[in-house]
């Protein structure tokens, strides 16, 4: 396993330069770091500031300039706020891994038990509910949901207890006053709530077809043949192997929330890594907006490469 772990990281990191590469060809085409400048009355301010940022040199040297300032750990500074980009993505990212963190436990958890039972009591009455809520929460824009929990988890549900102070709230990652864990879980509920209904309804119908597709295999059937117990049969044999396919859709989901859950943090302004991206977007920041995505598209590879890890961690019979 050692040997194959360290041969898919050396792959890895000639397609991290490939990514970085194409990242950096993108932004430079579509973005232009001096038009903000371009209503100035300084006539040779662009001029200087292009010269400045080296953007009048040929695109392979400016590349080559960026990415050894990048490995070296530079990655510069904010057009906008004037602060290293380093400091702004880490902070970002540290407030993303919060959501991320509480959000993939439950999300893992609730989504293998309903898959779970929803295969093993296949076309029972908790099955078909199991299966009308999933379709309902793929099918309910993130939007629509994070404002539905804003109204009736705090507004309706605050009036309803008749309490001064809502149970949730919906704003930020921690009251101005009030830095405490019981603070930041009142603030992280909804968010998190927002992000699990999605993820729990599609990986649990991964789950639920994947455990179908084992327990109809011959080994469980031998199994039962056999006189193992059926609890034995589902969770020792079934549930492991069923995992396998699980875990490749995981593993692609999870990488892709390091990106930030731009709506989601938009909705209740949380300082995660999607409301950075936005907001350098939107105010033309495109010295966060390079590094942000060459992150992201490291901990995709890195995703992908743990999934690769657990199959044969599951799977005894596959060997690297």
């Amino acid at each position: 396993m050692l040997p194959y772990i360290i041969r898919r990281l050396l792959i890895s990191i000639p397609v991290v330069i490939v990514a970085s590469i194409v990242l950096f060809w993108f932004v430079s085409i579509s973005t232009d770091p001096t038009a903000r400048l371009a209503q100035s009355r300084d006539p040779g301010l662009v001029e200087r500031e292009r010269e400045r940022l080296g953007l009048d040199d040929p695109l392979t040297v400016q590349y080559g300039n960026w990415a050894t300032d990048f490995v070296r750990g530079d990655w510069g500074e904010s057009f906008i706020s004037r602060r290293g980009v380093s400091t702004e993505i880490w902070n970002a990212l540290k407030n993303t891994m919060k959501l991320i963190f509480w959000a993939i436990g439950i999300c893992v958890i609730v989504s293998v038990l309903i898959g779970v039972f929803s295969a093993v009591r296949q076309y029972s009455a908790l099955d078909y509910t199991f299966t009308t809520a999933s379709f309902i929460g793929l099918s309910i824009p993130t939007f629509f949901f994070a404002l539905l929990s804003i109204h009736f988890l705090t507004t309706e549900l605050r009036d309803l207890l008749n309490w001064e102070d809502p149970l949730f709230y919906s704003v930020g990652i921690n009251s101005a006053d009030d830095k405490s864990f019981l603070d930041f879980l009142r603030h992280a509920a909804l968010p998190v709530l927002t992000l699990s209904v999605q993820l729990i309804a599609g990986w649990s119908r991964y789950q639920r077809a994947a455990m179908l597709d084992v327990l109809g295999a011959d080994y469980i059937r031998t199994a039962r043949a056999k006189g193992v117990p059926r609890r034995k049969v589902i969770f020792k044999h079934a549930l492991r192997n069923a995992l396998i396919p699980l875990t490749t859709v995981m593993a692609v989901d999870i990488g892709a929330l390091f990106g930030g859950l731009i709506v989601t943090e938009f909705i209740f302004a949380w300082p995660g890594m999607g409301r950075l991206f936005v907001n350098a977007i939107v105010q033309g920041d495109t010295a966060i907006v390079l590094p942000w995505m060459v992150v992201v598209a490291t901990f995709i590879i890195g995703f992908n490469l743990l999934a690769d890890v657990m199959y044969g961690v599951l799977d005894p019979r596959i060997r690297y």
